[in-house]
């Protein structure tokens, strides 16, 4: 098959996938990827860089003249990935106009659909479900050129990787095991070892931790862990550190980065000073009333595929909160909590996503409380009467723990039977009503989806902090993956 290859990996296990699907007979037409990665590649293969990809810059060696302006009635079949895009654009250009937005994305329609014409590709393999704009829009020109897709999710499973065809439908391949498996009856004895711990571990009564990819996140995205990477901390150890160190300030001086680095340091010192968003939060954040019938709704980190795009519209979390303040019962309240992580990760400034005032208007909808950060999460989910999430594991976990979930996006766990899929004031209102009459999820149904996943994902991951407490290792996962790829591809 001629393939189009959006991977961005490094080293070794990247080498490792190329090498195996050609070995099978593919050809790899196109391949977005990381800068440097193209020593894998063969010579006939076109590589474009992902961050050129992101600025809309055309691969080396490919002839845009011939390439026309998208037609309006394309445009207008896209109108839902354009919506989509914009948003995604805020990671990388949230200071930019709507208007400038709007022509960067014409820009990607122009060239992706040159391409996909010139290059004729007979299926589109993506490493994860497309989320840095450029890759969105090669996705939606894909599915309406009918070129076949597979892509993959990360779960919360450490090291169970889910093949997907089309994100926003869930799994195939879970699907067709859940109703193999649909008047079977499995126990938790009956998963595979690493499930089956997984799952004794979350649902033991006195479970109350970190799950593991947050241990990771709040590791890798420490002060420590960016002063001292691995890097640092081995140099120290062999004696290298000063050379290195004086190399590194060298190459700075040379290249004139001083003025770059200082202006970058003065900024975030100064964020520390004036005004930021965890100092808006902080203003707006009161105790929970823990006597009241409260739902949970726990924000997610952002920007971040979890929400854009498989939040769909409610990438807009606000939205998210002003229909469930519409549908929710009497004398019920909203508890919302902020991502451990989203300060940690992206700094305290505002952004194109959390933007100043952001939560002063979450303050401000009727009957929604903002919860101090440091109030427990086991306990705001434990007591609540609903966790409701867009994608966040939070509504995952919820159903291990016997506790009503709502989901208003499309997460790795959709096609889990006791999940409540809604997505406005009215489905709000009739879910909000079987939770009043009762509603526990079924644990039975919980551990035949878990049996279902099993048989349906592969042992791999994407994100490091997807395979942490796995035992899996990168060029392990990537094995894997290679192997289920070349298998899969037999079959689209």
């Amino acid at each position: 098959m001629r393939l189009f290859l959006v991977w961005t990996e490094k080293g070794a296990a990247m080498g490792h996938l190329i090498s195996e699907l050609q070995k099978n007979g593919h050809e790899i037409v196109y391949w977005l990827g990381y800068d440097g990665a193209d020593e894998f590649k063969s010579p006939k293969t076109i590589f474009h860089s992902y961050r050129d990809a992101i600025e809309v810059k055309p691969a080396s060696g490919v002839d845009v003249s011939t390439f026309l302006p998208p037609e309006k009635d394309l445009l207008e079949k896209l109108y839902e990935a354009e919506s989509l895009t914009l948003t995604m654009l805020n990671l990388f250009f949230f200071k930019d106009s709507v208007s400038e937005r709007k022509h960067r994305y014409y820009k990607m329609v122009w060239y992706w659909l040159g391409v996909l014409k010139k290059y004729q590709p007979d299926a589109l393999v993506l490493s994860y479900i497309p989320h840095y704009s450029y890759d969105f829009v090669l996705y939606s020109l894909a599915k309406l050129l009918g070129i076949k897709v597979l892509t993959f999710v990360d779960t919360r499973i450490p090291g169970r990787l889910l093949p997907l065809k089309d994100f926003w439908q869930g799994s195939e391949r879970l699907k067709r095991e859940l109703s193999k498996n649909s008047k079977k009856n499995f126990s938790s004895g009956d998963l595979a070892e690493d499930i089956r711990k997984y799952y004794l571990k979350i649902t033991d009564k006195n479970f109350n931790e970190m799950p593991d990819n947050l241990k990771f996140l709040k590791s890798k995205h420490s002060l420590w862990h960016r002063l001292v990477s691995q890097e640092v901390s081995d140099s120290i150890k062999n004696g290298t550190i000063f050379r290195k160190a004086t190399g590194y300030l060298w190459r700075m001086w040379r290249n004139g980065e001083y003025g770059r680095l200082a202006k970058k340091l003065i900024l975030q010192i100064s964020y520390l000073i004036r005004d930021n968003a965890k100092k808006e939060y902080r203003r707006c954040e009161q105790p929970p009333n823990w006597s009241k019938k409260f739902i949970y709704v726990p924000l997610q980190v952002q920007p971040e595929c979890s929400t854009s795009p498989q939040g769909g519209i409610f990438a807009d979390q606000i939205l998210m909160l002003e229909t469930l303040s519409a549908a929710l019962p009497k004398d019920w309240v909203i508890y919302v909590k902020e991502h451990p992580i989203q300060w940690l990760r992206f700094g305290l400034e505002f952004s194109g996503y959390k933007y100043r005032g952001y939560y002063e208007q979450i303050s401000k909808i009727k009957n929604v409380k903002i919860v101090p950060i440091e109030t427990s999460s086991y306990k705001l989910n434990h007591e609540s009467q609903a966790v409701v999430t867009i994608t966040g594991a939070a509504g995952w976990e919820a159903t291990l723990w016997d506790k009503p979930a709502m989901i208003f996006g499309y997460p790795w766990y959709w096609d889990c039977p006791e999940i409540f899929h809604v997505s406005d004031t009215d489905s709000c209102r009739q879910v909000f009503e079987k939770i009043s009459a009762g509603f526990k999820p079924d644990q039975q149904k919980v551990i035949n989806y878990l049996k279902a996943l099993e048989q349906s994902s592969i042992h791999g991951y994407n994100a490091d902090s997807a395979g942490f407490g796995s035992g899996l290792s990168r060029d392990e996962s990537m094995e894997n993956i290679a192997d289920f790829i070349v298998a899969e591809l037999k079959n689209l």
